[in-house]
């Protein structure tokens, strides 16, 4: 079985990114195919953490309202090293959802299925050859082997990566390993305070439902302890000799109903392209799982790619376009992993970490310290034409602010149902006041919307691309120069 080269995107692994990078291809009319290894979906959460930046990005897209209806918690804190840092003063824009991994997982595969994406569980890449024209993956299931043709190969498949390991992405690894479980079991006797230990992080979460199960969540750095092999199945033997080194007592626990491995050392792909072959999420950047930061970092990856491969796949971009996917992410990847990994020097326990800890104690009670350490890896701005420079616009490269996807009353606006589409938008920001010049020649990759100025934004116009990110901005004082080069340079040219 054989699927024709034209317009068709082969990508690897089901998990959010995956799913969400399908969604965006079948928005914007471009077959996409997803191999899952896993014959079934995910029935249990390893992760817990929506951020706001994540919230924005599915509330452009039309699809956060399904992850609201269960009335998820705002968590208006944030783990860093084990200090709890304060999100209260920034709830409006930077916070929390407790959501657990596999509502959103479902929600996905519910949303790309919709959009016609061609998911294939128990499907695994084994093999996989690129020329000019396309790529050929060769694929294992249980009804028999085949190969796919697609025009590019997306790896979302994980920090082990078989698509990153066939196509020869170098790798950089460093830092300590981590070693971690997650148990769910009926019960836990007596009182387990979470935290810090000499052996490595501790914590136990009690379901808030009776009769709910309880999580208990180990995670050591410690050298001289090593995993057992992957291929050894996990046991609640594992678990309490883990809780044992941590914390030194020894639980007492209940039916298992579920137990988790993961282990693993930062990974970071030296580029995130190789051809007509990238790397996503997991397969581009790993680091251990703290505060969600791995998810939203791989869901923004996927929006900023899919928009490009369709505007190469329909011939309104040239193939440099691709080259931004790793120009824009690898930096904010980057940024995810050092972030992790200055956590985990931190959690080390020896007499000169204990003092800066002391030191770090008094740093993150300072408001500014606080904000820098809640932002550092979801405030994201891209070098767009001399964003980095000291006169250009503030907005420019940046995510398009939450005042404008949003009316006072909390509702969308024209704005965010612009974005549903997965097209880019212009945005009059006169009420028509200023004359935006014409842009029907574009139409159907372009959307245009006119509404009032933002009492927040400094702006009469912006071109807002289609992953939500700002690439050119107007005031009254520059008026429309430099809106044609940002027009071209995004969107092709004119039909």
């Amino acid at each position: 079985m054989e699927i024709p080269l034209t317009g068709t995107v082969v990508i690897a692994g089901a998990g959010p990114v995956g799913l969400f990078l399908a969604s965006e291809l079948r928005l914007a009319g471009v077959e996409a195919v997803v191999l899952e290894r896993s014959p079934k979906a995910n029935e249990h959460t390893v992760g817990g953490t929506l951020h706001a930046r994540t919230a924005d990005l599915f509330d452009q897209r039309g699809i956060m309202d399904t992850l609201r209806a269960g009335n998820p918690p705002l968590w208006p804190r944030l783990h860093f090293a084990s200090y709890w840092l304060d999100l209260a003063p920034h709830m409006e824009d930077e916070y929390s959802l407790l959501l657990p991994q596999q509502y959103t997982e479902e929600m996905l595969e519910a949303h790309a299925t919709k959009l016609g994406a061609d998911i294939r569980r128990g499907h695994t890449c084994v093999s996989l050859t690129q020329d000019a024209d396309g790529v050929t993956v060769g694929v294992r299931a249980d009804s028999g082997d085949y190969e796919l043709r697609g025009a590019f190969l997306v790896g979302c498949d994980g920090g082990d990566s078989t698509v990153r390991e066939l196509a020869g992405f170098p790798v950089q690894e460093s830092g300590p390993r981590w070693y971690g479980l997650l148990a769910d079991v009926a019960s836990i006797e007596g009182d387990w305070h979470p935290g810090n230990y000499p052996g490595g992080q501790f914590a136990v979460i009690r379901s808030p439902h009776e009769g709910g199960p309880s999580r208990i969540m180990t995670l050591e750095f410690n050298e001289t302890t090593q995993p057992p092999p992957a291929d050894e199945p996990v046991s609640v033997e594992e678990v309490i000799a883990a809780t044992e080194r941590i914390t030194g007592r020894t639980p007492v626990v209940g039916d298992v109903q579920w137990i988790h491995r993961y282990t693993n050392t930062t990974r970071e792909a030296e580029n995130y392209r190789q051809g007509r072959v990238f790397v996503a999420g997991d397969a581009a950047h790993l680091h251990v799982a703290f505060a969600g930061h791995g998810l939203s970092t791989g869901l923004h990856d996927a929006a900023n790619l899919g928009w490009k491969l369709a505007a190469v796949l329909d011939g309104r971009a040239p193939d440099t376009l691709l080259d931004t996917y790793d120009e824009e992410r690898r930096p904010v990847g980057h940024r995810a992993c050092v972030f992790t990994q200055s956590q985990m020097a931190l959690l080390t326990q020896g007499q000169q970490l204990d003092v800066l800890r002391q030191l770090f104690t008094d740093l993150v009670k300072l408001p500014e310290v606080n904000h820098h350490l809640i932002t550092t890896v979801t405030d994201v701005r891209y070098a767009l034409d001399g964003a980095e420079k000291e006169d250009t616009h503030p907005l420019l490269g940046r995510p398009l602010p939450n005042q404008l996807v949003k009316g006072p009353d909390g509702e969308p606006t024209a704005v965010a149902e612009a974005l549903r589409a997965g097209r880019g938008v212009l945005i009059d920001l006169t009420d028509g006041a200023d004359a935006l010049p014409d842009t029907s020649g574009r139409q159907g990759h372009l959307d245009r919307v006119s509404r009032g100025p933002a009492e927040t934004v400094d702006a009469t116009a912006l071109l807002v691309r289609p992953d939500g990110f700002v690439a050119w901005a107007a005031t009254a004082e520059t008026g429309n120069d430099g809106l044609e080069p940002a027009l071209r340079r995004w969107f092709g040219d004119t039909a």
